[in-house]
């Protein structure tokens, strides 16, 4: 009898365990799984990522034309300025990148794109289509009225910037604009423009830093700060 017993508490043991035994493994197999397809996911994610900054580029000269076909000869459909940023679709290995403009693809140029964004450090994208404030040309009218150019020392104009608490890098762009952080250094009527203010200028976007004797003549004046 105790024999008996036993033998049928051995059977009901086995059985437990066959019954056990699939379902942990099914268990493993879904979790392991699962994994597969989250490491799958992470590594389409990271090349999607890879695959959008390597596809970003930056307009390195003032203004680049913007061509139908990849073509020099080709109807222009539009310009891009220093700075722009542009979604490259694709490299025609002929010179020239087919581009995503207006939701179309057209054509640019690649001597005057970069994908490195330093190289147009301190150029902001601007809708001023106008003229562009040059050493040549001395004044213009320009996005917030007339413009012209002053080249002196600013270290004491740093300084007042500084004591009001601005701590951004001073430097000169490459095209000799005297640079505050990302911003155009400019002088203007401190009681219409006050120091520390953002304006729209024919180089980029400016940061009122001084003043000067034009101020009193014309209040909408801005002396832009250059190296020429």
């Amino acid at each position: 009898m105790i024999r008996r017993k036993l033998a049928l508490l051995g059977t009901t043991v086995a059985i437990s365990l066959l019954l056990t035994v699939p379902a942990f493994a099914a268990d493993t197999k879904d979790t392991d799984t699962a994994q597969n397809a989250q490491n799958t996911q992470s590594i389409q994610e990271e090349k999607a990522e890879e695959k959008t900054e390597e596809n970003t580029g930056y307009v390195t000269c003032s203004v680049l034309n913007v061509r139908r076909a990849s073509s020099e000869k080709s109807d222009k459909v539009g310009t891009l300025k220093r700075g722009e940023e542009v979604k490259i679709l694709r490299d025609e290995e002929n010179g020239w990148y087919a581009i995503d403009f207006e939701g179309h693809i057209r054509y640019v140029h690649g001597d005057y794109i970069t994908t490195d964004q330093d190289e147009v450090k301190g150029y902001t994208a601007s809708s001023w289509d106008g003229p562009v404030l040059t050493a040549s040309a001395g004044t213009i009218t320009g996005p917030s009225g007339k413009e012209t150019y002053y080249n002196l020392n600013m270290s004491g104009v740093v300084s007042i910037m500084r004591s009001l608490g601005n701590t951004d890098e001073y430097w000169v762009r490459d095209d000799g604009a005297k640079m505050l952080g990302n911003y155009v250094m400019v002088a203007a009527n401190l009681n219409v423009h006050p120091r520390g203010s953002i304006v729209e200028t024919s180089l980029g976007l400016g940061i009122v830093c001084d003043t000067g004797g034009f101020a009193s003549g014309n209040s909408t004046q801005l002396d832009i700060a250059v190296n020429w």
